[in-house]
């Protein structure tokens, strides 16, 4: 017998987080995020005094962000592998940093997490307890990104994580047909309703856009996420022989030398190499007066434009008819980001000592504005194939449909039930045996 607790992630995106249990009570955590909203960041309180490992699917602070709150008064081993470890680092750092939410924890428990991690290699078998295994699958998702078997009680249960099922540039696609016969998946569902357009020609087409703009005298702002995204985008650029004036500014920087740190972690160590080394980090020093010129390519934080390094380019790109902004993620509705991309207008405005800014920005976009869905999550087909070429042990087909919103989880759930599967759509704090 195996219970599984759903502590968050369910029906939202944010504040990952699943516990599994043995028949004896001992108990693991996957993952333990943080979500941006509402009074609650943190996942649901249960009572973890058998706990006895953490392990966690990749580093975004939506399944990470929260974890040092397990490391207050515990010393659980945390499995977890060297590139997400080093990323998290900074990723909580920085949560910690610009935060107003007063988050129950803080650099010591930060530190003490980092104290008690253990590396584990893809397919290496983890015992954590009697007849408590864990073992780790690429997700292809970012860098670091796996998928988590937990074997207990003779059941083996599939945590997917993030999963990309295409390969991009930067990482391999998640390989279903390794996992082995499981009793039950817990199945990201992000975008279960979208169907993701061919990467091929989205690639042609933004780098071709990037160019035409740069021989037309104007800049080109990429705004992008530091993790993953914003190398994928130059990645992309070197691929396609882009070969103007390049740009890294924001945090993107710090998360490309640590990539660079670890050539394990990607699909093409030297691509990824030869991309990087054709693009130049922005200082203090250099910010001022690449402002003013054109002819280049800015790849900087933040992706949904709530903040970093892309303010300090905004204005005058914002106001150049020659000039183009091309947002390459997913933009929440609410953000700045969904806001220029659908209304053609940019209104920011933070006035916040700690970020040490001081904007009050509202400008109609005279520039070029254009979305690019380079998603790192599978599709709706694509989480469909998945599933139907994981292996089950037993004619019930246990798939719980977690981390995307209501209309997403459900929709999927209901599928999957259609076509066989015994599936369902947790809400948060329900348990289920197995």
């Amino acid at each position: 017998m195996a219970k599984i607790t759903f502590l968050g992630s369910c029906r939202e995106v944010g504040r990952s987080a699943i516990l599994i249990e043995s028949k004896n009570g001992d108990q693991c955590i996957l993952d333990y995020g943080i979500r941006f909203r509402e009074e609650e960041r943190l996942p649901q309180k249960t009572d973890l005094t058998r706990l006895k490992g953490v392990a966690l699917t990749h580093c975004h602070v939506d399944h990470s962000g929260a974890l040092p709150y397990l490391y207050k008064n515990k010393n659980p081993p945390f499995f977890t592998n060297p590139v997400t470890l080093e990323i998290i680092d900074k990723l909580i750092q920085d949560t910690l940093r610009i935060s107003k939410y007063p988050y129950p924890f803080g650099i010591d428990e930060l530190n003490n997490l980092k104290r008690n991690a253990h590396f584990l290699e893809l397919g290496e078998r983890q015992r954590i307890a009697d007849d408590f295994f864990l073992t780790f699958y690429d997700a292809g998702h970012v860098p670091g990104s796996v998928s988590i078997v937990v074997e207990v009680d003779g059941k083996k249960i599939l945590y997917t994580g993030d999963i990309n099922t295409k390969p991009t540039n930067l990482v391999k696609s998640a390989n279903p047909d390794q996992i082995p016969e499981v009793d039950a998946v817990i199945l990201e569902s992000t975008y279960a309703l979208r169907t993701h357009p061919p990467r091929e020609e989205l690639e042609q087409q933004f780098v071709e856009e990037i160019i035409e703009t740069i021989e037309n005298g104007g800049k080109v702002l990429v705004p992008a996420f530091a993790v993953a995204r914003s190398q994928e985008a130059i990645l992309i650029l070197n691929k396609l022989r882009y070969r103007g004036k390049l740009f890294i500014d924001g945090m993107a920087k710090l998360i490309s030398k640590i990539y660079f740190d670890h050539p394990e972690s990607l699909k093409n160590k030297n691509q990824y190499r030869n991309a990087l080394r054709r693009a130049k980090f922005i200082n203090r020093r250099r910010k001022k007066s690449i402002t003013g010129k054109s002819n280049s390519v800015i790849v900087t934080t933040s992706g949904m434009l709530k903040g970093g390094s892309a303010l300090h380019y905004i204005k005058p790109i914002l106001k150049d008819p020659l000039s183009a902004i091309f947002l390459v993620g997913y933009q929440v509705e609410g953000t700045p980001g969904h806001k220029l991309v659908n209304e053609g207008v940019f209104m920011f405005k933070e006035n916040d000592s700690k970020r040490h800014t001081n904007f009050d920005i509202d400008i109609e976009a005279k520039c070029k504005v254009k979305y690019f869905d380079f998603s790192s999550h599978a599709d709706g087909q694509g989480l469909q194939d998945y599933i139907d070429k994981i292996k089950f042990q037993n004619s019930s087909k246990d798939v719980f449909c977690v981390h995307g919103d209501n209309k997403s989880v459900t929709t999927l759930a209901s599928n999957l039930v259609d076509r066989n599967y015994r599936s369902v759509a947790p809400e948060d704090g329900e348990s289920y045996i197995i």
